[in-house]
C-alpha cells in the first residue's frame, strides 16, 4: 500500500515538472492567436522543464490538419528564420504584417538536454474583409435601386450598412426603403434623395468606421414640370459631367448661330449683286451740249423709219440722260 502511494506521489511529480508521461517528454502548450489582416501577431509557446533541465533547441513551423510541416521550418532558436516575416521572441513566434494566407496551423518543437523533445500545436486565425463594389441597376420615374456586391471576408456573417453623404443612412422606413441589406431600393424619389450614395461591408472584425466602403456614386434627381402633371427621373451622374454637358452645350449653340448669321451673310451679298446686276443692263445715252437733238417719247411710229420711239428719262439738273431715243430728222 506505502509503494502505490509512493509510486502516485512521483508519477504527480513527475507530471507537474514538465514530463507528460514517465518516459519524461517535456510538455510543450501553445495558444491560438487571432489578428486581424496587416496587424502583428504572436503565438506563444510555453515549455515546462525538470529541474536541471535546459533548452537545446525550439522550432516553429506551419503544419496540416494532420501534425504534417508544411515545407521548411518558420524559425529556429539557434537563429535560422524562413524570412523577415518570423522571428522570435521569449520562445514566442512574431509574425509581421499577417495576410489571410497565414491562416492555419502552428506547432512548436522543444528539445531539452534532459526530456524528450515535446511539442505542440495551435491555429492562427487572420480576420479580413474586402471591399465591396455598388452598381445602380434601375433608375426610372418612381425607383432607384442599388445593389451591394457581398465582399470575401472572415468571419462571417457579413453585414452591408448604406451610407449618404458620409453618414450613415436609416433605412426603417420600409414604404420608403422596402429592401436595404446587400439591395437598396428607393421609393417615391425625389430631391431629397440626391447626394452620394456607398455601401458598407461590416463583419465581427471590421463594423462600423472600420468598416469597408464601396465606390460612391452619386443620385440626381431631375424635374419637369408641366401645365397639369409633374414627372421625375434618377439618373447616375458622376461630379464632373454636368459641367461637361453645359460646356458642351454652349460651343454647339455658339457654332449654330456662327452657321445662321454666315447664311443671312450670302442671302444678303446675293441680293444685292442681283440688284447690281439689273441696273447695269439699263442701256444709257448721255449728251450734255446738244439736248435739243433729240425728241420727247410721242408713242407714235415713224412711218419712214417704222420704228417707235421709246421712253424718255431725265436725270439730274445738270445733264440729260435719254435712254432708247431716236435723233430728229431735218424737215425736208
Amino acid at each position: 500500500m506505502e509503494a502505490k502511494c509512493t509510486s502516485a506521489i512521483v508519477l504527480v511529480i513527475v507530471q507537474f515538472c514538465g514530463f507528460s508521461d514517465t518516459s519524461g517528454q517535456t510538455l510543450v502548450t501553445v495558444n491560438a492567436a487571432t489578428a486581424n489582416e496587416f496587424n502583428n501577431v504572436t503565438m506563444m509557446c510555453t515549455p515546462s522543464f525538470l529541474t536541471g533541465d535546459s533548452l537545446l533547441q525550439l522550432v516553429w513551423a506551419k503544419v496540416d490538419d494532420n501534425g504534417q510541416q508544411i515545407g521548411l521550418a518558420l524559425v529556429i532558436s539557434t537563429g535560422r528564420t524562413t524570412n523577415g516575416q518570423y522571428s522570435l521572441s521569449n520562445n514566442n513566434l512574431i509574425i509581421t504584417e499577417v495576410v489571410r494566407g497565414d491562416t492555419g496551423n502552428y506547432k512548436c518543437t522543444v528539445s531539452t538536454t534532459i526530456g524528450n523533445p515535446g511539442d505542440d500545436s495551435a491555429a492562427l486565425a487572420v480576420n479580413y474583409l474586402d471591399n465591396p463594389g455598388l452598381k445602380l441597376m434601375s433608375n426610372d420615374d418612381e425607383t432607384a435601386i442599388f445593389e451591394c456586391t457581398e465582399p470575401d471576408g472572415f468571419p462571417t456573417p457579413i453585414t452591408v450598412a448604406w451610407i449618404k453623404d458620409g453618414n450613415e443612412l436609416g433605412v426603417s422606413d420600409t414604404d420608403k426603403y422596402p429592401s436595404s441589406d446587400t439591395t437598396l431600393t428607393i421609393n417615391d424619389v425625389n430631391e431629397t434623395d440626391e447626394g452620394v450614395y456607398q455601401c458598407r461591408a461590416e463583419n465581427a472584425a471590421y463594423s462600423g468606421d472600420d468598416g469597408k466602403p464601396s465606390n460612391p456614386l452619386e443620385l440626381s434627381v431631375a424635374l419637369t414640370t408641366t401645365s397639369s402633371t409633374s414627372s421625375r427621373s434618377t439618373t447616375q451622374v458622376p461630379k464632373s459631367e454636368g459641367v461637361c454637358n453645359s460646356t458642351g452645350l454652349v460651343v454647339v449653340m455658339t457654332f449654330v448661330g456662327v452657321l445662321i448669321g454666315f447664311i443671312i451673310c450670302l442671302i444678303v451679298v446675293f441680293i444685292i449683286n442681283k440688284i447690281r446686276k439689273s441696273n447695269s443692263q439699263v442701256p444709257t445715252s448721255k449728251n450734255t451740249n446738244q439736248s435739243g437733238a433729240y425728241m420727247t417719247y410721242t408713242g407714235e411710229t415713224d412711218r419712214e423709219t417704222n420704228h417707235t420711239y421709246q421712253d424718255l428719262q431725265k436725270k439730274d439738273d445738270n445733264q440729260a440722260v435719254y435712254v432708247n431715243v431716236k435723233a430728229k430728222k431735218d424737215n425736208q
